[in-house]
């Protein structure tokens, strides 16, 4: 048995595919999310979870189990925040994980690793901002290209005066509000024309009378920044007397807004040792950040730390997953293992999308057992065992099990019933009759993943949390229960999620395909030069469905 080390693990849904193979043995994980960890350790009782990948000393894992064969894992990354960014940050903080993802197979030294992702990290769009700290590393040792990034961190008046305060940092104590305060006044600058309701949550009014007190004190500033202030604390004054926000107000509140983020992103970059300069303007003040891109720097580490590596988009429908799921997968194995081998990611192993495993062949046997509205450890008792006619069944239907678990959905209220009634297979909120979409502030806006009613025909869409995305049933008027959402995601029956409902579809939305996971450790067990018998997922396919 090969030993795997899971980071980033979630609810298991990569190291599932792994264990499918009977090859694998996994032998702790790393997963700071609570919700997720319960679900690992449910269905692997005795696990450690060495919780904070921060805080890990790695070589603490390496004492406790010896030589780690595998690590796998799926680090978040995010590229940098807009300078309209309210409530991010310019330097997204989960970045550092993908470089902690590198530290960690350079501490662990597996033989192979493998890193997935979203697909567009395999683009420019995600960079790192490059620091004092780090650029000897990144420019010399990997010798990864430096790009200038302009962002806008401001626009309107007193450019002049504002610039000089960065460049000076005498701006530093006119920092007043935190992140929870500076969220609060952006909502109610966009919130303007219906900010009654949003008003009628008390801890929005505590908030209001909290950034009273910090910008009423007696401290000396500036003239014009005096008169901001004063202007401000007039119009949340008001605000909270009135209960209403006509332009003036909420102009006042912008431009309060709009100077503190400045000086926040300002903080930022210097806390960071982040490398910039600040460019001068008239109108507004921009930034050029020296960035440098993550799929070069990803790429860069592991070559330097002694891997051959291959990366690449895969959809999870091209391996029998009943849903369209792309996700880039990267496979690296130690150069003074592989010799003159290639690295091969998997090959489809549907070619045609035609033979397409459908949401039909998925769920259609759960339509007789109406969902719990209940909590997710309740259980449905089944009436018939479904027959195994297929590859995708042989996989995912716990043989002779008389329970169902997790088959449990969000009660549906009687606006929700109504769009159910209305949208056909493959429509979604858009479709709807305007009548139907009068509690929504901006309708236009609504994302095409909103009220989903899924076609019994094809492969689902990526899998997200739809419980708030409010997916339909192809054929019944009600929500997709998370143990459909979990066979649209290819985990097996007896797979059992804990937590709330919305943790639980948050789980399975998060998870890698298991049946994709299976299609890479195949590869990975090849690269292995395993001498073990395993039955592979073209073995399956080929008993039912080939010839279909």
């Amino acid at each position: 048995m090969y030993k795997i080390v899971d980071l980033f693990a979630g609810a298991g849904g990569l190291s599932l595919g792994f264990e499918m193979t009977k090859q694998f043995d996994i032998v702790a994980i790393v997963e700071n999310n609570k919700n997720a960890t319960q679900t690992y350790i449910k269905n692997h009782p005795g696990l450690k979870n060495y919780d904070d990948i921060m805080q890990i000393n790695f070589k603490d894992i390496l004492k406790e189990h010896g030589k780690i064969d595998v690590v796998i894992g799926g680090p978040p990354c995010q590229g940098f925040s807009n300078a309209n960014r309210q409530k991010r940050r310019l330097i997204n903080e989960s970045n550092e994980l993908v470089k902690r993802y590198v530290v960690a197979i350079k501490e662990l030294e597996p033989d192979v690793f493998v890193m997935e992702n979203v697909k567009t990290i395999a683009s420019n769009k995600h960079s790192f901002c490059l620091t004092y700290n780090d650029q000897h590393h990144i420019r010399n040792r990997l010798g990864c290209k430096i790009y200038n990034r302009d962002v806008i961190l401001y626009e309107g008046m007193r450019v002049r005066e504002l610039t000089q305060l960065i460049k000076s940092n005498e701006f530093v104590n006119m920092v007043l509000l935190n992140e929870e305060q500076l969220y609060y006044l952006y909502n109610i600058y966009k919130k303007k024309n219906k900010i009654g309701k949003y008003l009628e949550k008390s801890i929005n009014e505590r908030i209001a009378k909290e950034i009273l007190n910090c910008i009423g004190k007696n401290v000396i500033f500036p003239d014009w920044y005096n008169n901001i202030i004063r202007n401000t604390s007039e119009a949340l004054q008001g605000l909270i007397n009135t209960k209403e926000c006509n332009s003036d107000m909420s102009n006042r509140l912008k431009l309060f807004w709009d100077v503190q983020r400045l000086f926040q992103g300002i903080l930022e970059l210097n806390a960071q040792a982040a490398v910039y300069e600040v460019l001068p303007g008239n109108d507004q003040i921009q930034v050029r950040m020296q960035s440098y891109i993550v799929i070069d720097f990803i790429k860069k580490s592991f070559e330097h730390l002694g891997y051959k590596i291959n990366g690449n988009i895969l959809n999870a429908a091209d391996f029998g997953v009943p849903q369209c799921r792309e996700r880039y997968i990267m496979i690296g194995i130690k150069k003074s293992s592989i010799k003159n081998k290639n690295v091969d990611l998997p090959s489809p192993l549907i070619a045609n999308p035609k033979n397409y495993v459908t949401v039909k062949k998925a769920i259609a046997d759960l339509e007789r057992y109406p969902p719990s509205v209940g909590s997710m450890d309740e259980v449905i008792k089944k009436n018939y065992i479904p027959v195994i006619n297929s590859f995708y069944r042989e996989l995912v239907i716990e043989e002779n099990s008389k329970i169902i678990r997790n088959h449990v959905c969000t009660d549906t209220s009687e606006t929700a019933l109504k769009r159910f009634e209305v949208i056909k297979q493959g429509e979604n909120f858009h479709s709807l009759p305007n009548k139907y979409k009068t509690n929504y502030e901006d309708p236009g806006r609504t994302q095409n993943t909103i009220y989903k009613r899924l076609m019994y025909d094809q492969p689902s869409d990526t899998v997200v949390n739809v419980r708030k995305s409010m997916w339909i049933h192809p054929t019944l008027d009600r929500a997709i229960s998370a143990r459909e959402a979990a066979r649209l995601q290819s985990f097996p029956d007896k797979y059992e999620f804990v937590g709330t409902k919305d943790s639980v579809y948050q789980q399975i939305g998060n998870a890698v395909p298991p049946i994709l996971g299976r299609a890479v450790a195949e590869v990975v067990l090849d690269l292995l030069d395993c001498k073990q018998d395993f039955t592979r997922l073209a073995e399956i396919y080929d008993k039912y469905d080939k010839k279909k």
